[in-house]
């Protein structure tokens, strides 16, 4: 039991969260015993909003693998030549992860991933032989969702330090932790560990049969009410059914990059599974209403809420503009786009590249200040006390577009890439593109204009082995594919437990 209070303490400190509004409601528990935690319903709640609240650490979600390390990796932000403001990130541009700075970063996210792999594992283990005392259809709730935040977390180590799938699949990997032993556990290869990963999805799919958003147009604007039982509400906000069906989008997705003897099956699987949280959308995850992206709206919906599939709930996500996009930011550097770029071609080009200024993404996310522009996802609404002001999205619907898209990747399928862009763009007020001469290198400029900020565009790029683009003034110049380029190194503390 010990190893057990030691997991509860390192969340008591994040739930004291005074003011919070109802949808965060969260009682601090440091004071309860183990026994009160692990032998009712509502402690095994309060376990498994641990997760979700330390999802949001710096580490994680916070930071790292949003607004920050990732997209820089991905070539979202232009990098200075100042070694004495930029020297970190001009390392991690370059791929220089030998220096302490990153080796330490790298350190704690990992650390923080594993740490809260293992309460999820805790609570799944935990609750099985707890079963009698769980009311109505939260025994499936909880474990499905611990399941899917495993699966999840392990899927973004593996995709952060794993090899380059579509090269070989067989390559050692991470581990895949599904017990709290304290065991080292073996590295996988890259396509064992996807297979433990689709398991938990397919697992918690089948245990959140019964999610209450299932049968309601339960978005995050008008929730259900569920007899003030939190748990049972703002589901977009918790690893809900269809949050699940995305990531089993996401992941096969990723998988069909190889072509092996099962591509085929894995790119059925991924459209299926995206075209299925299309369909269901109007009802549960409508695009947003221009209106409210339009005609400067007194509150501006920058991150297009109705359509988060999955969404964090952090009441300081105004410190991921302020800590690393904010022009007043200072010292440290500030994390923009290269203009070139910006204006072309992302939201310039028009019939040749498909940006426009008039794209409603532009108009949410970029204000201009001198020379340059500035990305404005994630500062306070005039409201900032709205819930659309505390949500980081981690699955989006027009993702499951760009998915579907890019599974048509040979020259004859090209159309068929364009139709499905298309059908995301009439919902950005943006004209459709020519679907037959329709290119990936387009369908790239669509994933950073939809995807900026959200920490999936540099995944989206390892997964097709992706050239990133630098330059563009006037000439193209790419960051060519390497290995290099993409597989971050094991970190310290997981290499050194191996010696």
């Amino acid at each position: 039991m010990k190893k057990v209070k030691y997991i509860i303490l390192s969340f008591a400190c994040l739930f004291v969260m005074a003011g919070c509004s109802d949808w965060l409601e969260v009682k601090p528990y440091d004071t309860m015993s183990e026994d009160d935690l692990l032998s009712t319903e509502e402690g095994f709640k309060k376990l498994l909003n641990g997760v979700y609240v330390d999802l949001n650490r710096d580490e994680l979600y916070g930071q790292t693998l949003t607004v920050e390390m990732v997209e820089i990796m991905g070539g979202s932000y232009q990098i200075g030549t100042d070694p004495l403001m930029w020297g970190n990130y001009m390392d991690l541009d370059n791929r220089n992860f030998t220096s302490d700075y990153w080796r330490t970063r790298l350190d704690n996210t990992w650390n923080k991933a594993y740490a809260l792999i293992r309460n999820c594992n805790t609570i799944l283990e935990q609750m099985e032989s707890r079963r009698a005392m769980f009311t109505g259809d939260n025994y499936n709730l909880i474990r499905g969702e611990a399941l899917a935040l495993r699966a999840l977390l392990h899927f973004d180590m593996f995709r952060l330090f794993g090899p380059v799938y579509k090269l070989d699949p067989t390559k050692k990997s991470i581990p895949y932790e599904s017990s709290t032993t304290l065991q080292v556990q073996e590295l996988l290869p890259g396509d064992e560990l996807m297979r433990r990963v689709i398991d938990d999805l397919t697992e918690a799919e089948r245990l959140l049969g019964n999610d209450p958003i299932i049968t309601t147009t339960n978005h995050l604007v008008s929730h259900v009410t569920t007899e003030g039982d939190n748990f049972l509400e703002y589901r977009t906000l918790r690893m809900n059914y269809y949050a699940v069906q995305a990531l089993l989008a996401r992941a096969y997705h990723y998988i069909s990059s190889y072509a092996g003897e099962r591509q085929q099956e894995y790119k059925a699987k991924a459209q299926s599974y995206a075209e299925g949280i299309i369909n269901v959308a109007p009802d549960h995850f409508p695009f947003v209403d221009k209106a409210n992206v339009l005609g400067s709206p007194a509150n501006v919906d920058r991150i297009f809420a109705t359509e988060v599939i999955f969404g964090l709930t952090n009441v300081n996500r105004n410190l991921l503009f302020k800590n690393n996009n904010d022009p007043d930011h200072s010292p440290q550097p500030v994390l923009r786009m290269k203009p070139e770029l910006l204006e072309m071609p992302y939201f310039g080009g028009g019939d040749t590249y498909g940006g426009s200024t008039d794209d409603y993404r532009y108009i949410a996310n970029w204000k201009k200040n001198g020379n340059d522009y500035y990305f404005y996802k994630y500062a306070d609404m005039a409201d900032a006390g709205r819930i659309e002001n505390t949500i980081v999205p981690m699955i989006r619907l027009g993702e499951m577009y760009l998915i579907i898209a890019d599974l048509y990747d040979e020259m004859s399928e090209r159309p068929v890439m364009g139709s499905w862009v298309n059908k995301l763009r009439v919902h950005r007020g943006v004209e459709e593109m020519d679907e037959a001469t329709y290119a990936p290198r387009y369908l790239n400029y669509e994933v950073v204009r939809e995807l900026y900020g959200e920490g999936q565009i540099f995944f989206f790029f390892k997964r097709n082995y992706s050239s990133i683009l630098k330059v563009f003034d006037p000439v193209s110049e790419f960051t060519r594919a390497s290995e290099k380029l993409y597989v971050v190194p094991l970190p310290d503390t997981e290499t050194d437990n191996r010696q």
